[in-house]
């Protein structure tokens, strides 16, 4: 794009820095920070689900998504989970932990620390996945997905109600607690079989098939048919092909009524088949070295096994995990066997979680994290775990400034902190609520109710400034030589000062809650999912943000605004007027009152300790040609603290290019002028470092 005059060739550059980080990935995988290990709700033990051995240690994941891992079963460390959706079942294949669970969960991860949610294309929950044939098979309550990747999923036609598939050469074979077995050789096409169990039936024949595997060339599945009120038989069914099955018949059990029976799990463990389960108080393993042949014995543990088990061996031991039961027996567990006859509880630690004050903001500099509420400040020195600072003053709004953080808060308070422990007071001037804080031009401002603006030069002395409303502003920002404060009913108020004041029309009269300046100008949100953006914060344009949910924050760094707010709203846009809704893992609703862009990442604050991150998103540089400043002034969006050169050339074929001015440790947004007369025509770049 060219033309001609002092700054004769207007060339858009968005030069993006990467490590290789895909584009769109980072604002879609999100992760917990507090309160650790995946939020709120969650247990106060963890409860396990399904566990797995491979790679030299077990993995285990269950209830309100918590994930664990350890060496031998008995020591378990917590990791940090994405969401609090009931993991059901998690397997290792293709090089990486697949895990389950309720409302269409699926994450992935590579070494069971780090995960990612992928899109399963389902809300149903899904119970079982198995991989053969290339693919993944998952089943649920009236779907079956399938995946050459656990990345990239499909709905194909066929169980109902499954609750566990397996897979082999052979094909697939699917079981949903009926008589009915389910098979399709290649994980789409699926036909169903009905097993029958042999003897006389007193009081049902409704055979149940609970679970299924494959072991030593042939499926197994783990049935059991109730023959009185309070009795069950149980049997085993194999197949070498999924179609045509033999039976054993293994024992009957009491059940101590029709409802109290559990057929658990069928798994291969260190050479062994095994099945558990329990009836009447009465554990009970069954074994079977191939297949056909199985042993029985009564090794029933102090407690019950849950209605929900599996269970895994590697490095010695065999390891087995089961939800809670009723009644004193009703504490989560973790069993733990050298030989599979002999168990033993284990005693699982407390879920660590960490503060839990509504946080409404968040910032990070020389290594200290610092999150902000009305309830005091929580710091932490890694983003992972997090603690309350004692006697820390109540401060909101929190960001970074000088060498250190500025928070402002109720009553006027103001203070300032080197490392986010030890906070010193400033007098704001003023008794008024503050709600916000933005820095620009060399100049502070603070906004608060009754329309109050303070503003200081270096944070010691503030000095009240007429608004012009007596209406209460929640948000400020600075941007394209203007400082833009927005608040209720919908007011915006700007100065190119900080000291004299113009009211602006925003076009509603909707709270205004927060304001950002980015790409493409400044965009402010508010109540009932509220968006309006302008170019120069005069000429306001209502948008479309496709949600009803208040929006509490807005920020822009590398490329995106993103807004958060009620319900566990997060959205996203590139150019202010598409927002796109994002799926951050917050199960449990929670509402979100804070957003900002700290150490490479987007991160979410909100209610019941709630802070949350993106994965590290790829540095940003991007020219832009101020439409404010004149046709002669580079706005430059970096990522703050980079070190870069602005380079020219007249031609690009090929291109020759020349420094004209070099930039350190730069803000976000920095604007450059061209003073140099007499160029025909040129092109610009940005080149780091």
């Amino acid at each position: 794009m060219k033309s001609k005059g002092l700054l004769p060739v207007l060339l858009f550059l968005a030069i993006f820095i990467s490590d290789g980080t895909a584009w769109a990935g980072p604002i879609d995988n999100w992760h917990w920070r507090n309160p650790l290990p995946n939020g709120n709700p969650i247990p106060a033990i963890p409860t396990y689900t399904s566990v797995v051995f491979t790679n030299g240690f077990f993995v285990a994941v269950g209830i309100s998504g918590v994930v664990g891992t350890s060496p031998d079963g008995t020591n378990w460390t917590q990791q940090v989970a994405l969401a609090t959706n009931t993991l059901n079942t998690v397997i290792y294949a293709q090089g990486k932990y697949v895990a389950l669970g309720t409302k269409g969960m699926v994450q992935t991860s590579v070494d069971a620390t780090n995960w990612v949610i992928q899109n399963s294309g389902t809300t149903n929950s899904l119970n079982s996945v198995a991989y053969a044939h290339g693919k993944f098979v998952a089943v649920g309550g009236s779907v079956i997905i399938t995946s050459p990747d656990a990345v990239n999923w499909s709905t194909v036609a066929g169980t109902t109600g499954a609750l566990a598939v397996a897979g082999s050469s052979a094909g697939f074979v699917a079981v949903g607690g009926n008589p009915q077995v389910y098979y399709s050789a290649d994980g789409s096409t699926w036909t169903t079989n009905t097993l029958t169990a042999p003897g006389n039936v007193f009081h049902s024949n409704a055979l149940l098939n609970e679970s299924v595997t494959f072991y030593k060339g042939a499926f197994l599945i783990n049935s059991f048919r109730f023959s009185d009120f309070d009795m069950a038989d149980t049997f085993v069914f194999r197949s070498t092909d999924g179609i045509n099955w033999t039976t054993n018949v293994l024992g009957t059990y009491a059940t101590e009524v029709v409802s109290g029976f559990y057929y658990n799990f069928i798994t291969p463990a260190n050479g062994f088949a095994m099945i558990g389960g329990f009836g009447a108080l009465t554990a009970f393993f069954q074994y079977s070295t191939d297949g056909i042949t199985w042993n029985t014995t009564n090794a029933a543990p102090e407690n019950y096994f849950g209605p929900s088990m599996s269970c895994a061996y590697g490095n010695g031991s065999y390891v087995a995990v089961t939800e809670p039961i009723y009644g004193p027996f009703g504490a989560p567990q973790i069993m733990v066997s050298q030989d599979g006859v002999n168990w033993t509880n284990v005693n699982l630690p407390l879920v660590q979680t960490g503060p839990a004050y509504n946080f409404t903001s968040i910032a990070f500099t020389n290594g200290i994290y610092v999150a902000g509420s009305s309830n005091g400040i929580a710091r932490s020195t890694d983003g992972l775990v997090y603690t309350n600072v004692s006697s820390a003053p109540v401060l909101p709004s929190v960001m970074v400034y000088s060498s250190g953080f500025i928070g402002v808060g109720p009553g006027g308070n103001l203070y300032v902190s080197t490392d986010g422990q030890t906070w010193t007071q400033r007098n704001a001037a003023t008794a008024s609520n503050l709600h916000g804080i933005a820095y620009g031009n060399g100049l502070l401002v603070a906004v608060g109710d009754g329309g109050a603006i303070q503003t200081s030069t270096a944070g010691t002395v503030w000095t009240s400034r007429s608004s012009g409303t007596t209406l209460a502003l929640y948000g400020i920002t600075y941007g394209n030589g203007l400082f833009v404060a927005v608040g209720k009913l919908g007011t915006v108020v700007t100065s190119p000062d900080g000291v004299s004041w113009t009211g602006q029309y925003s076009g509603q009269t909707l709270d205004l809650d927060s304001v950002a300046y980015g790409y493409v100008g400044f965009a402010a949100v508010g109540a009932s999912g509220t968006i309006v953006t302008s170019l120069d914060a005069t000429n306001w344009t209502v948008q479309t943000s496709g949600t009803a949910q208040s929006l509490q924050s807005v920020t822009f760094a590398d490329g995106y605004y993103l807004t958060d707010g009620a319900n566990g709203t997060v959205l996203t846009s590139a150019d202010g007027s598409s927002w796109t809704s994002r799926q951050v893992g917050l199960t449990g609703g929670q509402n979100l009152y804070g957003a900002s862009f700290v150490n490479g990442r987007f991160a979410v604050t909100g209610a019941s300790g709630t802070i949350i991150a993106s994965d590290t998103i790829a540095p940003l540089f991007a020219l832009n040609l101020s439409s404010q400043r004149g046709t002669n002034v580079f706005e430059l969006f970096i990522t703050p603290g980079s070190t870069f050169r602005l380079q020219t050339a007249s031609s690009l074929a090929p291109a020759s290019w020349s420094d004209l001015n070099t930039f350190n440790n730069a803000a976000g947004v920095t604007w450059w002028t061209n003073t140099t007369s007499g160029f025909n025509q040129r092109f610009f770049r940005g080149i780091s470092p």
